[in-house]
């Protein structure tokens, strides 16, 4: 199989996605009893699938790959049909497991017929290797996890125009977070020396608590060819009596270049405690 163009985009996108999944910093020792209330309060308005009790699970990943190579199918239909048909073929699963590691793993229908098309393939599965990763690092704070300190950290945390400020470091990295009274957070910042995002995620409501259903971000590396602008749809499905992502939406620009992506997640395999 030739490489198409955009898979060049397609891989930087993915190698840039997995810092998405900065993980949030602990915070230490401790602050006053009103400022733990609203702490605690705050981790408790948040859906939570661990307190579900989900322990693990495993879902088939299906990919859009007529988004992808949509350039290509409008340059060369029949090339790209071609490719789509060998793509199709390729069959994907997504895992995370008790520690909340993501694992991908994949399996193709037709073996690469050269080694280009073996390089084309590699490229690939480590394209859907950070792709996963990054994205279920940004999600696991807010779905398996907190995206809070834990209450008896050190921290900062003031009220200022009807919204929180949380803001806490550890080492040279620092995390801001405003969040409305309601705990609804708005903007996260995570800071280094090196690289800056902010993550402004968005919520509705679940009778377990608030799901996150997208997010726009930006990530700015070392200098601004490094900057990624990403904007992320998560629709639900219950499976296992767990809310779990149904798909997976993807745009945004890399290098002033647009990008879209679409992913399909089904036949949930989920092991609860």
């Amino acid at each position: 199989m030739k490489k198409p163009a955009q898979f060049k985009l397609w891989l930087s996108l993915f190698l840039c996605l997995s810092l998405s999944g900065v993980t949030l910093p602990a915070a230490f020792a401790a602050d006053s009893a009103d400022k733990k209330e609203i702490l605690k309060r705050a981790h408790a308005a948040y859906y939570n699938a661990k307190t579900q009790g989900l322990t693990e699970f495993k879902a088939n990943v299906t990919p859009n790959w007529r988004i992808v190579l949509k350039d290509q199918l409008a340059a060369n239909p029949a090339g790209a049909e071609k490719a789509l048909q060998m793509l199709n073929g390729i069959h994907f699963t997504v895992s995370l497991d008790p520690q909340g590691d993501i694992k991908v793993t994949h399996r193709a229908d037709v073996a690469p017929s050269n080694e280009t098309s073996a390089k084309g393939f590699e490229q690939i599965f480590t394209g859907m290797e950070q792709t996963m990763s990054g994205f279920f690092d940004t999600w696991k704070p807010f779905m398996f996890a907190s995206p809070f300190p834990e209450v008896d950290s050190e921290y900062q945390l003031v009220e200022k125009e009807n919204q929180y400020y949380l803001s806490y470091k550890e080492g040279a990295t620092d995390v801001a977070t405003t969040m409305s009274k309601d705990f609804v957070i708005s903007e996260l910042k995570v800071t280094t020396a090196d690289f800056k995002s902010i993550l402004k995620p968005r919520f509705k409501p679940n009778p377990q608590g608030l799901l996150m259903t997208g997010y726009t971000a930006t990530y700015q590396g070392a200098t601004a060819a490094d900057t990624v602008q990403l904007q992320v749809e998560i629709d639900y499905q219950e499976a296992g009596g767990v809310q779990l992502p149904r798909s997976l939406n993807l745009s945004g620009a890399f290098q002033g270049t647009p990008f879209a992506i679409e992913m399909a997640f089904s036949n949930y395999d989920v092991k609860k405690h």
